[in-house]
């Protein structure tokens, strides 16, 4: 990747950090948070067959962000090891509901990098 298309990363942790972005000088680090925070209101789903296994994981994800809040384009930048939970992942995001945005993108579209983790300690 280009530094100007270099992903803005995102964590459900305390800690996130905006990418490079040396095309438009605009403060992303609003957005890691927010997608923070979307991550954690994210419903995700949990197979009773990978809770039954004790399968768990932490999934890497890349997407395109779209001012309208739509992620396109999601893909697997680091696996969690177990393909099932993996696919499970690249649906819970491509069916989340639209990015809420409390700030303007200022572009049509940014590549966002984010991790969902499927915890058999924090889920139901």
């Amino acid at each position: 990747m280009s530094p100007a298309s270099d992903p803005v990363l995102a964590t459900n942790t305390p800690v996130a950090s905006a990418g490079s972005l040396r095309s438009v000088n605009v403060d992303y680090g609003w957005l890691a948070a927010l997608m923070a925070q979307w991550i954690e209101g994210l419903d995700k789903r949990y197979p009773a067959g990978l809770r039954a296994e004790g399968i768990e994981g932490k999934v890497t994800l890349i997407a395109l962000l779209h001012e309208d809040g739509s992620l396109t384009n999601v893909r697997i930048a680091k696996g969690s090891g177990n393909t099932a939970l993996d696919q499970v992942a690249l649906e819970d995001v491509r069916n989340g509901p639209p990015v809420k945005f409390a700030h303007p993108l200022q572009r049509p579209q940014i590549s966002v990098k984010f991790s969902i983790s499927y915890d058999l300690k924090t889920t139901q």
